[in-house]
């Protein structure tokens, strides 16, 4: 059944976002397409193949993921570190080992995963890294639904989604993805209510999808059946469980969602 084909965060934002009949979406297009960026970012966040500090992503790993909607932004992410000027030499100058022409600024060499890439800053010299903007980038994806399209994909490699796709009336065809059945649309959003009900901890990844259920206004449709004593239990998991990345991801988001809501 293709319904029970495994999902990862941003697919589950996806599918409870859209009815299950005719897959128009829940909320509007801003807030969804900043949801749907934050959660390919914070995929590669918790899957270590970037690090979150202080508004900017750091990535930390040379070896792509086999994953088509996470690989092409950390090689969109190396391709816009070749244009970024050569960093000023720090007052303490270090030796250093010869640098082979393949290692040089270019496509990063292949290494094991888990082996950082580039090296770990010293101490010192750790502010003098230069990361991406997770503003910008979040902007980036939102924008001409780049973040959606990489979910859609990846989603239709599982079976969770088919394409509809019909004539219009004077000429030309509308496309439309649908979530396969209504169990795909709800699974996601009823396991984070039946845990909230039944007193249960929440998962990291179940906290993080219901912040973005927050941050989105998905909450309003996805997380109704809960009695205002569990939506305060589930503010209080949120307060508690979440880790610092995904609150500063949470936090950029809902600026992001704010900025718009204020145009």
């Amino acid at each position: 059944m293709p319904s029970a084909a495994p999902t990862w965060l941003t697919d589950n934002l996806w599918l409870a976002a859209h009815d299950s009949v005719n897959g128009k979406p829940h909320i509007g297009e801003w807030p969804l397409a900043v949801g749907l960026a934050t959660g390919l970012l914070a995929e590669l966040v918790h899957d270590q193949y970037c690090e979150l500090r202080q508004g900017e992503l750091f990535r930390t790993i040379a070896e792509l993921p086999d994953d088509p909607a996470l690989a092409p932004l950390l090689i969109k992410m190396a391709a816009e570190e070749q244009t970024w000027p050569t960093p000023p030499p720090t007052a303490r100058i270090q030796a250093r080992a010869p640098v082979a022409a393949e290692q040089s600024w270019g496509r990063p060499p292949t290494a094991p995963r888990g082996r950082a890439w580039p090296p770990p800053a010293q101490a010192e010299n750790r502010h003098r890294q230069r990361g991406h903007d997770l503003g910008e980038w979040l902007s980036y994806l939102a924008y001409e639904k780049r973040a959606e399209e990489r979910v859609i994909d990846r989603l239709s490699r599982t079976g969770l989604i088919r394409r509809d796709e019909r004539r219009r009336l004077l000429g030309g065809t509308k496309v439309r993805y649908v979530p396969y059945d209504s169990i795909a649309t709800g699974t996601p959003a009823n396991a984070i209510s039946d845990a909230v009900q039944r007193d249960r901890a929440l998962s990291p990844s179940e906290l993080l999808l219901a912040g973005l259920f927050l941050v989105t206004g998905l909450h309003h449709y996805a997380l109704s059946t809960l009695t205002p004593a569990e939506r305060t239990q589930l503010t209080r998991q949120l307060g508690a469980g979440l880790d610092p990345m995904s609150r500063e991801l949470l936090k950029a988001a809902d600026v992001a969602v704010g900025e718009a809501a204020m145009r």
